[in-house]
């Protein structure tokens, strides 16, 4: 009779570790799906940096052109200040010729 207890309890033995082995799959199955979701994720989360990269550089690169496009203006400004200036100046200087010769004429 012994071989028939044990034989019942080895198949008992049996039906729990193939329980345990089934809870073990399915514990396998739920992290692999787990696993794959944040796989997911983190391609979405790669994707939305990319993204954002992408639009920071466009702004930087934006406000480089403007800068850059603002300093030239600026320059062009100085150019014609310059230029006007020294216009400006050779007038004074002929103005302050002809005062001079006039109050040369005057003291005589």
């Amino acid at each position: 009779m012994n071989n028939g207890n044990e034989g019942l309890e080895n198949l008992k033995e049996l039906e729990k570790l193939e329980l345990i082995i089934n809870k073990f799959k399915q514990l396998i199955t739920e992290r692999e799906s787990e696993i794959e979701t944040l796989k997911k994720e983190i391609a979405l989360v790669r994707e939305d940096g990319q993204i954002e990269i992408l639009r920071l550089n466009k702004l930087l690169t934006e406000a480089i052109f403007t800068r850059e496009q603002r300093i030239r203006e600026l320059e062009q400004i100085s150019k014609e200040h310059q230029d006007q200036n020294g216009k400006l100046q050779k007038r004074l200087s002929q103005y302050e010729d002809k005062a001079a010769h006039y109050r040369r004429k005057a003291v005589l």
